[in-house]
């Protein structure tokens, strides 16, 4: 046998939360954006803001759509 190091569980937590933080810092940022976006805006500006992204982008707004079909569909078949 070599001199393999025992880990143990409170290292595994420590080496998963040391490469989890830049995805958990850049979900807070997003969250953070969508709620100041929220609470700055109103319904209808929200709308023309979504109604003017499908038109700049309408092949990502079709597959977007569609995936979200498919969630949709499955979630409801269960």
């Amino acid at each position: 046998m070599g001199d393999a190091e025992q880990v143990s569980p409170e290292d595994n937590a420590e080496f998963a939360a040391a490469h989890a933080n830049p995805y958990v810092e850049e979900a807070l940022s997003l969250i953070r954006k969508v709620s100041a976006y929220v609470s700055e805006h109103d319904a209808e500006a929200m709308r023309r803001d979504l109604e003017q992204r499908i038109r700049d982008h309408p092949g990502a707004s079709i597959a977007i759509g569609f995936a979200v079909g498919v969630l949709l569909g499955k979630l409801i078949q269960r």
